[in-house]
Formats: structure tokens, sequence, C-alpha cells
């Protein structure tokens, strides 16, 4: 589904990411870790096509749809909760602006407008229905409830709210759009309890594949069954099997190897 081959990127002479090769498979579930700053964010940019790799290419399968959540949410100036929300799913916005116009003329036309008014009307529920319609509107409501948005009014502009329901906005956007593969930048920032366990169950349940970055252990331990590690000073990256539990446990075995290695050969020089 999305093949890493050999990505390097640097800022000027600072190297960001040194020769990174991993593979993203059909319902994948993969955490990316390693100390900020070590490239993870630019990482997941790359694969979504808002960064270029200075070497190495990504490549993604045509049949592929990648969902971004950035860890800095910005509207478009005036956009609304309901309008951001709705942007996950192409189209629908649209078809429902146009029933809530064709509604308004209906209620205003004389008898002469009223048939094709009516049929006007008949097109864009069509329309509305072949998006979703109504079942979508419910899964909106559903999503941003589970969030902890379900008080917030859907014509709130964006940029009135916090920056944690902005993260949130943003999060019920890109979940409502059920790419097949969701690239998460530090989802769980701003979340409480419920909304995290919602996320959790979420995600439990998605068909798609997930790349999750996030320094939330129990989070990881709960949502992914691979980790990608980041080395700060190698810029290289290492993979390891099962959640963060498991690849604390292989990390700790390669650490006892490699010290019980070093007083091995320690014992042998002082021989």
């Amino acid at each position: 589904m999305i093949r890493v081959s050999s990505v390097s990127k640097a800022y000027g002479d600072q190297t960001i990411l040194e020769d990174v090769s991993f593979i993203i498979n059909p319902g994948d579930r993969v955490g990316l870790i390693g100390p900020n700053g070590c490239g993870k964010s630019t990482l997941l940019r790359i694969i979504a096509g808002l960064e270029q790799p200075d070497a190495g290419h990504v490549f993604v399968d045509p049949s592929a749809t990648l969902g971004y959540l950035p860890q800095g949410v910005e509207p478009a100036p005036g956009e609304t909760v309901a309008q951001m929300v709705r942007a996950g799913i192409p189209g629908l916005e649209e078809a429902r602006q146009a029933l809530a116009r064709l509604t308004r003329e209906m209620e205003q036309a004389d008898d002469a407008e009223l048939p094709a008014l009516i049929r006007a009307y008949g097109e864009a529920l069509s329309r509305f229905e072949a998006l979703g319609g109504y079942a979508v509107e419910h899964q909106v409501q559903a999503v941003l409830a589970g969030l902890g948005l379900g008080d917030v009014d859907p014509e709130t502009p964006v940029e009135q709210l916090s920056g944690g329901q902005k993260t949130r906005v943003g999060l019920a956007r890109v979940l409502l759009d059920r790419p097949t593969v969701l690239l998460l930048d530090e989802p769980t920032n701003h979340l409480d309890i419920q909304a995290l366990e919602w996320l959790e169950e979420f995600l439990t349940g998605y068909a798609g594949a997930v790349l999750i970055v996030s320094h939330d252990r129990t989070f990881l331990d709960r949502t992914v069954r691979r980790v990608l590690e980041l080395d700060e000073l190698t810029h290289r990256l290492t993979e390891y099997a099962g959640n963060y539990s498991d690849y604390q446990a292989a990390k700790q075995q390669a650490l006892d190897k490699q010290w019980a290695a070093w007083k091995d050969q320690q014992a042998e020089i002082r021989r």
C-alpha cells in the first residue's frame, strides 16, 4: 500500500532522516516514535506528499487514499466546525448547502416557479443521498460527540475555538473521510479520558491502515501492532514487532545483550 524506500532529508547542514525504509500494508497498525525533533512529523509530511525527500522515494498505491492529521490545524477564514468536518467527505457540504438553498427558494416561490424548483430539489437530494446524506450527518454528530465536541455549535467558526478544540475538529474531519490510510501526528493531544477511549475504540474497528506518531505509551499499547523508532543520533529507523510494551522489552533485551558482549570483551582483554 505504501512503500518508503531509502528516504533521506536534511534542512541545510542538519540531517533529519537518513536512508529510512519501511512498508505499510493494508490493515497495519503502526506507531512511529522517537524524541521530539527527530523527524517524525517530517516523515509523515513526506508520506502525505507535502514535502519532498532529498533522496529516496515514497510509493503510494494508486488505489490508496490518505488522511493526514497535522499537529496544528489551520482553518480557512470564517470556516465553521460543520464546514470543516463535512469537508472530509468531498461534495457533501456543497450538496447540503444546495438543499438548504432550494428549500428557502421553494418557500418563497410562486406557483409558476415551484415545479422547476421541486425538480431541482429532487436532483439535489439524490446527490446528497449518494454521498451518504442523512446517515453521514448522524456520523458527523456521533464523531463530534465522541471527541468531546457535542456541545459546540456546528456553526461556530473554527478560528474561535481553543487549540485543543481545533485539533479535535481536524481529527473528526480526517476520521469521517475514512481513507484507506490514516496518518495521525499526535492525535491524543488535548483529548480527555473519554475522548481518548472513544478514539481507541474507533481505531480498533477501523478497516484501513494507521500510522500514528505519539508519545502516549498506553495509547500505543492499545492501538498498534508494530513500532518504528527514529534514532535522533543516526536519523535511521529501527522496526519492532508488537505494541509499545513489546518494543520496550525488545529494546531492553538488545541492550542487555550489548552489555553482556561488552563485559565478555573486557574479560578477554584482561586475560
